[in-house]
């Protein structure tokens, strides 16, 4: 984690340096006061004539120096705060732009590996975390830090005695506290992050599922699901404002000891002559300077504590995203076979989730131009072969290629232009219908955008809007046929060399299918096509059916041959069919 934070912090190192020299001097000026309090005692009391500073003692040239002191470690400090804020400013900046950029990019099973809430909370809530601190608490410490450092040598420069009460009473406790309460607080902030992204994952999966929660009525089965994570993250808020109230304590009781011992030192050495009453008076003053940095030293460390885990799993998540592909990968990915090859090449894929077999040595060469579909019962491997031909899931073994390259090691924008995925659900953002569009392909022209919309058969409609390209657009307002055949209009803006569509009309009405299919067809035309299917009759529309059982391909052939065939697809088409194997209606099948 401090590799990657330093790689990123290292272009802001002058601006670090910078502003470490400023609040050091502010700090300085900070010490004048106590000082030429400790003088004018002096002065009263007839120990001292004339000092450098302020001379002979005149108010006004004592009030002159107060007020530049004040003036000038003010503004220092505001120079030196900002310097370092902006330094870290632009280090989170960098994370939060990473992490969100890993987000959007995990691939499949990632992504499902770690959940929905997770990512979120990691990309957002941690991301606010480490926000917050760096604009509070860090200038805040830092400069707590710096007057530590200056105050301490002060005290030494008047007498070591002073200095050394701080080392010998103040540090251990200091050091015992933040011990405990660095033992106690990351484990519980490390769980409460955790299920706050278990609580999110169950807020995510009911907005999703809302429609489905609602039509059941079970609304009460989404609660009851909110209870134990919410229950843990209160529970574990309460642990953590306890370990902070102990770092509190200890910051309290350090202060009473340290002025105690303090007092008695001032005591025994005005007993001896070793310092004058104005040099005691500058060291009591100078060791209550400290009780302002170092309690916001530690106070601050709770919320540096929990930035410090918030920033531990944005880094993380950083480093599950990566760079989307390896050096050596992409390198192999690009560099195409000469000559003509086939649009898409399995070899021996095998795919499990955990120690389940989903797919086990599937393979198949597709010509380009072809369509393909692939059917078969539900839980047959179907939208796994898919998704590993699109890149978004890893196989345990075998290998793919589209295009004479490897999906998986290229970057997501290169991805996309070689093979794109239509899977069953497809977002529309709250933006205009352009916006929506120009997802694909943010430079297309207006004639491009008509163009694609034309072929999935929303030309009509869209030309109907008031603002035409520009009219604001919603999920829920579009409806699922119309966000299904947007998400097709992005596809034949992309154009990219192969389409996997997956079950691209299971979930459209009767009347609907057909809508959706002739889109499909027009943006699969002169274009490989990778078609997971469940109504068979789009099936028959396919220059190829490959029929797969048990995570296996089982038959190959066209839609006439596996009839004639008598074996698996025919039983699937006869279940569908029961008016005869040979018909097709043209409508999809139940």
């Amino acid at each position: 984690m401090l590799g990657a934070v330093g790689r990123r912090l290292r272009p802001q190192l002058p601006r670090v340096i910078g502003s470490l020299l400023v609040l050091l001097a502010s700090a300085g000026c900070g010490l004048v006061m106590p000082l030429v309090l400790g003088v004018v005692v002096d002065a009263v009391t007839g120990k001292v004539s004339e000092h450098p500073l302020i001379g002979d003692g005149d108010p006004w040239r004592v009030l002159t120096v107060l007020l530049v002191a004040l003036v000038l470690g003010s503004a220092l400090n505001g120079i030196g705060t900002a310097w370092s804020a902006g330094a870290a400013d632009r280090v989170v900046a960098s994370l939060r732009e990473d992490a969100v950029g890993a987000a959007l990019t995990l691939d499949q099973e990632r992504a499902e590996a770690l959940g929905s809430g997770e990512v979120v909370s990691r990309s957002s809530d941690d991301v606010a975390a480490v926000t917050s601190a760096v604009n509070t608490a860090l200038p805040s410490a830092i400069a707590a830090v710096t007057g530590v450092v200056v105050t301490v040598a002060g005290m030494a420069g008047i007498h070591w005695a002073f200095a050394l009460v701080l080392v010998v009473v103040t540090v251990p406790v200091y050091a015992w506290t933040v011990r405990r309460y660095l033992r106690q607080a990351p484990p519980l902030y490390r769980a409460e992050r955790a299920q706050r992204a278990a609580r999110a994952g169950v807020v995510l999966d009911a907005v999703r599922g809302g429609s489905v929660v609602r039509r059941f009525r079970a609304e009460g089965f989404g609660r009851r699901r909110l209870v134990v994570p919410s229950w843990l993250v209160s529970r574990l808020v309460v642990l953590t404002q306890i370990a902070t109230t102990r770092l509190f304590g200890g910051v309290n009781l350090a202060e009473f000891l340290g002025l105690a011992a303090l007092l008695g030192t001032t005591f025994v050495l005005l007993g001896t002559g070793a310092v004058t009453l104005g040099a005691a008076t500058t060291a009591v003053l100078f060791f209550l300077r400290l009780y302002d940095p170092i309690g916001t030293a530690l106070m601050m460390l709770d919320q540096l504590q929990s930035a410090y885990t918030s920033l531990g799993r944005i880094v993380a998540l950083v480093g599950i995203g990566g760079d989307g592909h390896r050096e050596d990968d992409a390198a192999r990915a690009v560099c195409a076979p000469p000559g003509p090859v086939p649009a898409v090449v399995v070899r021996e894929l095998d795919v499990a989730y955990g120690t389940r077999r989903a797919v086990t040595g599937v393979s198949c060469e597709v010509a380009p131009g072809t369509n393909v579909a692939l059917v078969g019962a539900s839980g047959a491997g179907k939208s796994t072969v898919a998704a590993v031909v699109a890149g978004v899931r890893t196989p345990t073994r075998g290998s793919v290629r589209v295009a004479g390259r490897d999906p998986h090691a290229l970057p997501p924008a290169e991805r996309g232009r070689v093979v794109a995925l239509v899977s069953q659900e497809n977002h529309v953002f709250s933006a205009t219908l352009r916006e929506n569009l120009t997802l694909a392909a943010p430079a297309a022209a207006d004639d491009a955008l008509w163009d694609a919309l034309r072929a999935v058969g929303l030309a009509a409609w869209a030309g109907q809007l008031r603002e035409g390209l520009d009219t604001p657009v919603t999920h829920e307002g579009l409806g699922d046929l119309r966000c299904q055949l947007l998400a097709l209009a992005r596809v034949a803006l992309l154009a990219p060399d192969v389409v996997v569509l997956d079950e691209p009309v299971s979930r459209a009405a009767r009347g609907e299918a057909e809508v959706l299919a002739r889109a499909v067809a027009a943006v699969c035309r002169e274009r490989t096509a990778i078609t997971v299917i469940h109504h068979l009759d789009q099936a028959a529309r396919c220059d190829r059916v490959l029929v797969m059982e048990g995570g296996a391909v089982v038959e190959d052939g066209t839609h006439e041959q596996l009839l004639r065939r008598g074996g698996r697809y025919t039983e699937l088409w006869t279940a569908s069919h029961p008016e005869g194997p040979g018909s097709q209606s043209g409508e999809p099948g139940p």
